[in-house]
């Protein structure tokens, strides 16, 4: 369950489908809601298949910190919910920008630019035609991927270290889950 309707959507079905992974086993939705309602929505959605008699294996929240009001309470609600996260801090595309560097440097808001606007524009500097909803951008970081789980692992554990968040992500661990449903 993805926070956004197009960008992360598009990645994760352009990564499962190089991973040749069946649709009927993983699907992917992408919900254009904030975290709360998608923590909501995600809860419904494997509460349905339970009373087809489907059960899911996991179900993954793919949301921005950036700058939510409701994201702690939605990380809270999603573990209590026994719900995966793949969270972003400040967001998706900071993932993105691992494929080519390790940082650690914050994003805050500065002007008019949001932390999650920040980071876009770092990563301009190595994807200059990125737009948030482009096609393709799975095929274009493809041969990176192991650098950004490499640099994604190095990011959260300083984090995790720390007590500081930003900037970090947990896409990474949702990336090898979906891996190792290929090699099983």
């Amino acid at each position: 369950m993805c926070e956004g309707k197009k960008t992360e959507p598009m990645y994760f079905r352009s990564l499962i489908r190089r991973l040749r992974l069946s649709t009927a086993n993983v699907e992917v939705v992408g919900s254009g809601s904030d975290p709360s309602q998608l923590v909501e929505k995600a809860k419904s959605l494997r509460n349905k298949e339970q009373r087809r008699g489907e059960r899911y294996d996991a179900v993954y929240c793919v949301f921005d910190r950036d700058e939510h009001a409701h994201f702690s309470g939605a990380s809270n609600a999603a573990e209590s919910a026994n719900l995966k996260l793949a969270r972003s801090w400040p967001c998706f595309e900071f993932w993105l920008l691992l494929h080519f560097l390790y940082s650690r440097r914050p994003y805050v808001r500065s002007g008019h630019g949001s932390p999650g606007q920040n980071c876009v524009r770092d990563l301009r500097k190595h994807m200059p035609n990125y737009t948030k909803g482009d096609a393709g951008v799975f095929e274009e970081l493809e041969d990176r991927l192991e650098t950004g789980k490499s640099n994604a692992r190095l990011a959260l554990a300083d984090a995790e270290a720390t007590g500081e968040s930003n900037p970090s992500t947990e896409v990474h661990c949702l990336i090898a889950y979906l891996q190792a449903l290929k090699g099983s």
